[in-house]
């Protein structure tokens, strides 16, 4: 099976979609488990899954040449591209339940290298704890950009991150949720502080994540991977805006894990909420428009 991943410009967490719906089309057609995988670095996506990770019961080939593809997923054609691949694989509509219940399933295979393996094992985690999560890079906005920076249906305001980093422990159910507490963050400045402010109220672990601020990713994809099965293994994920990383965390993990999003969380700030929402329809219904127009 060839997987061509190079026009999958969106983030890490993408790639591990889309590598699902092949995963279930091999499973649902019995098909020989290789895998061949050819992709690229871009802005949102820096490093690569081969360099990374690795499938389990699957031999994963790194394609060092584009192959001949028929199917290749972007950022915005999902829909077309799964139903392409269904239609090439004889997958009927009557399957196309199994076909992403199978898909969800398929999370399971993956593994992160023996290197990020060692890192994990490093941070001791507990049996039992909480994924205490800050998403901000391409999901924060500001008074001065938030019009223009909107892009996605979750996203927040960086003195809404603030507010919640400071006043979580305040919020009962939370305050009892993070007695033993991983903390990550794509940010710098929002994982210090964190630490700072918590390490003499909570238990708190960590990952010594190397961070380079200049860049729109500001750590790397060992760091990252690292971060995202440490909370895969949590029992409950308490975040800023949720997003594709805890989305992923949770179809890693092999339990139910309860989610929580700030965002959602009612308290004076739930409009801004709602705001960002609007806007988001506004600025796709009007780019609805312009396309139909030209």
């Amino acid at each position: 099976m060839i997987i061509d991943l190079s026009e999958l410009t969106d983030g890490f967490s993408s790639k591990l979609r889309v590598i699902s719906y092949f995963l279930a089309i091999i499973k649902i057609k019995k098909l020989k488990k290789n895998v061949y995988i050819y992709e690229k670095k871009s802005f949102d996506a820096p490093f690569l899954f081969t360099d990374l990770c690795s499938i389990k019961k699957f031999k994963v080939i790194k394609l060092k040449n584009k192959p001949s593809s028929e199917i290749i997923f972007t950022p915005y054609n999902y829909s077309d591209a799964i139903n392409s691949l269904k239609k090439k694989y004889l997958i009927k509509k009557k399957q196309n339940n199994k076909f992403f219940f199978i898909s969800d399933l398929s999370y399971k295979n993956f593994i992160p290298n023996f290197k990020i393996r060692s890192k994990i094992k490093k941070i001791n985690l507990p049996n039992k704890f909480t994924g205490f999560h800050i998403r901000a890079t391409d999901r924060e906005i500001n008074i001065k950009n938030f019009i223009k920076k909107i892009q996605f249906k979750e996203m927040m305001f960086d003195f809404h991150t603030k507010h919640m980093i400071r006043n979580i422990l305040k919020n009962s159910t939370f305050n009892k949720l993070l007695k033993n507490t991983f903390i990550c963050s794509d940010d710098k400045v929002y994982k210090n502080e964190m630490i700072n402010l918590f390490s003499s109220k909570l238990n708190i672990f960590f990952h010594n994540s190397k961070f380079d601020i200049k860049k729109h990713r500001q750590t790397n994809g060992i760091d990252f991977v690292t971060e995202l099965f440490c909370l895969s293994k949590s029992h409950t994920i308490i975040s800023n805006v949720g997003g594709n990383v805890v989305n992923t965390a949770y179809l890693l993990s092999n339990k139910k894990i309860k989610v929580y999003k700030w965002s959602e969380v009612l308290n004076l700030f739930i409009i801004l909420k709602y705001l960002v929402l609007l806007i988001f329809w506004i600025k796709n219904i009007k780019n609805l428009i312009i396309s139909k127009i030209f």
